[in-house]
Order: C-alpha cells, then sequence, then structure tokens
C-alpha cells in the first residue's frame, strides 16, 4: 500500500512547504481536469491531508471548458466528481462558455457558473459575460480558467489553489518562450507561487507521476488535444523532450534551477528600474524623464521602465513587444534631435525630443 513515504509525496511536501509557503491548517482548492497530473495532485495531497504536520482542508475544483466534443468533456467532469466522492472531498465544478467570435456569431456568451456539489443548496455564482481579447482560443481558456477557480476558492475561503504544473511542463515553457525570443520575465518560467495559485509538483517529472499512479492503480483521464502535434507544445512532447532526456536526464530540474536563476535576475532588474522610476517628473498627469539620463541607463532597464509606464498607463502587455518598444529605445539612445512621435495603443504616445522623453 502507498503511504506518504512515496519518492512523489515526500517530494511535494517539502517543496508544498518550502517553495509555495503552505503552512499547517491550511485550506487549498485542487484544480482537477481529471489528468494524470491533476490526479497525482489530488491522490498526494489526500494522503498529506490528515497527517499532523499539515491538517490540511481540501476542496476539489473542476472548470468544463466546453472546446472539446462534449461527450468526451463532460466524462472528464463525471470523473473529477467521482474521485472527490471517494476521497470524501468537497466538489467544485464551473462550467465555462465560449465567448462570441465573428466565426461563431452570437452563439453563448463569454460566461459561466459553478456550483459547489457537495452542499445540499447549490451556489450558482455567474461569470459575466467577457469579450475574447488578442491571442487564441487556448489564452482564453487559460484566462476564465484561473478566473474560475479565483472565484471557487473565494466561495469557500481557500488559503491556496494548487495547480498540477510539474518539471516537464516547466522545460516545454522555457523552450517555447526561448523560441518566441522571451525576455528575462519571460524566461522565469511556470512560477511556484503567485497570488494564491500554488505548483508543488515543479520538481517531479511526468514519468514520476504516472508511476505514482500506477502504483496506486489510479485510473485518469486522457485529453487527445495533448497530442494534437499541429500545436507547438504537444510536438514539444513528442519529438524534442525524448531526445533531452535522453541527453540529460535530469532536464526537466535543470529548467526548474534556469527557471528561479531567472526569477532571481528579473528580481534585480525590477529593483533597478524602481530606481529609474524614482528619476520620472510627473505633472499635469505626464511622465517625463531627462533624455540624456534615460540614455546612460543601461538597455534593459530603459526597456523594461518604458513597459512599465505603458502598461500603468492602461496598455496592455500583450500589447508591447519589441516591435513597438525596440524603435523607442533606439531613438532615446541615438544622438538625433528634434521632435519624434510614437503612437502606442490605448490612444497614448511617446514624444522623444533633445531634452526629454515624455509619456502623453
Amino acid at each position: 500500500m502507498i503511504q506518504v513515504h512515496h519518492q512523489f509525496v515526500k517530494r511535494i511536501a517539502a517543496d508544498l512547504h518550502r517553495r509555495c509557503g503552505v503552512h499547517e491548517g491550511a485550506k487549498v482548492l485542487v484544480a482537477a481536469s481529471g489528468g494524470a497530473d491533476s490526479v497525482a495532485l489530488l491522490r498526494g495531497l489526500a494522503m498529506l491531508a490528515p497527517r499532523r504536520r499539515w491538517r490540511l482542508e481540501l476542496a476539489v475544483g473542476h472548470v468544463q471548458h466546453h472546446l472539446r466534443p462534449p461527450d468526451e468533456a463532460e466524462k472528464d467532469a463525471q470523473f473529477v466528481a467521482r474521485l472527490a466522492k471517494e476521497l470524501d472531498l468537497p466538489h467544485l465544478r464551473a462550467d465555462l462558455d465560449l465567448p462570441p467570435s465573428p466565426l461563431q456569431g452570437e452563439g453563448r456568451g463569454g460566461g459561466g457558473a459553478f456550483e459547489n456539489q457537495v452542499a445540499s443548496d447549490p451556489h450558482p455564482n455567474p461569470l459575466p459575460k467577457r469579450e475574447r481579447g488578442p491571442g487564441n482560443i487556448e489564452s482564453w481558456a487559460r484566462r476564465e480558467r484561473y478566473r474560475a477557480l479565483e472565484e471557487m476558492a473565494d466561495a469557500i475561503d481557500a488559503t491556496h489553489i494548487a495547480t498540477g504544473h510539474h518539471g516537464d511542463d516547466q522545460l516545454e515553457t522555457l523552450i517555447m518562450r526561448m523560441l518566441r525570443g522571451a525576455s528575462v520575465r519571460g524566461l522565469r518560467g511556470i512560477a511556484w507561487r503567485r497570488g494564491r495559485v500554488i505548483r508543488p509538483m515543479l520538481r517531479v517529472t511526468r514519468n514520476e507521476v504516472t508511476d505514482f499512479l500506477h502504483a496506486l492503480d489510479q485510473p485518469w483521464r486522457e485529453d487527445r488535444t495533448n497530442t494534437d502535434t499541429t500545436r507547438w507544445r504537444a510536438r514539444l512532447r513528442r519529438d524534442v523532450l525524448p531526445v533531452l532526456r535522453e541527453l540529460r536526464p535530469d532536464a526537466a530540474r535543470k529548467a526548474a534551477q534556469l527557471g528561479r536563476h531567472f526569477r532571481e535576475m528579473q528580481e534585480l532588474l525590477d529593483h533597478t528600474i524602481d530606481l529609474a522610476a524614482d528619476r520620472l517628473r510627473i505633472e499635469d498627469g505626464l511622465a517625463t524623464i531627462d533624455r540624456l539620463e534615460a540614455r546612460e541607463m543601461p538597455r534593459v532597464v530603459l526597456t523594461g521602465l518604458l513597459r512599465r509606464l505603458l502598461i500603468e498607463s492602461g496598455v496592455g502587455a500583450d500589447q508591447l513587444g519589441g516591435r513597438i518598444i525596440n524603435p523607442i529605445v533606439r531613438a532615446i539612445r541615438d544622438r538625433e534631435g528634434g521632435q519624434r512621435r510614437f503612437d502606442l495603443p490605448g490612444d497614448r504616445r511617446i514624444e522623444v525630443t533633445r531634452q526629454v522623453v515624455k509619456l502623453i
């Protein structure tokens, strides 16, 4: 019989405390899709929960996106509900509707609802309709999934939301971001903790996840979209990661270390940007900085300062790629005079003169 001394359970227990900041008596909502990763996390946490060191209060949260064939997705939801019942844990479910798009017509809106399926009286909580923002349907689903999990956590006063991201996910993420030309911020990878969301499995590999489930004789659900090799991540998983593991069996753990290193580098950069922001002059709601001072900043600091100013002024972070920022940085750092104007998303603009850089 598998107990808490299993290597998988011991590893997530260590990082649950050290990396994720979870302490005795915490109330944790476990995000469970029905896939191997989330099922392993749920079973591992369920073993730890009654231990005197932990005394965790667990609940299970499932988000139904309605992106896959209804019968297949609903079987996932029913599987999670049955597993929660077997473990005698509260179960909450959120149903999301696709936002309207030109291809869908009016269709169903971008809202949904969740209910506590353990309580005798369901607590419907409509999610407000939301237009689909920039990016593909996967980014919409990811954003709405976390929003739904946060609302579930609010409903039960959970202190943490645990997700089943593991070391191979970290490795895939870092490779994808590297290929997209990510900055230091992007190369931080998946965080152990962000707000209430915790990921205690980042030192665990996919093989360790499935070995643990096989040892328990615990089934899980497979999402067929994970093998769709028209998607970057699935292609990396099939064709690239096996080669990396052959070259370096500890590749996933090295990715976790690299992500932590870049996170520390970003903290240092953020501190330097804070010092640069102290040189700004704010007059009548306009931010101005002496151009000579801006020119003397390291390029990475100047870029970070401009991004921060624009995000704080309401421009979306996903609208501030190198194509937008780099020409402004070049204009500030060159030796030309005159006035140059850069029109930006959100009706914002930056003006570069001989003396100053001004955000309008």
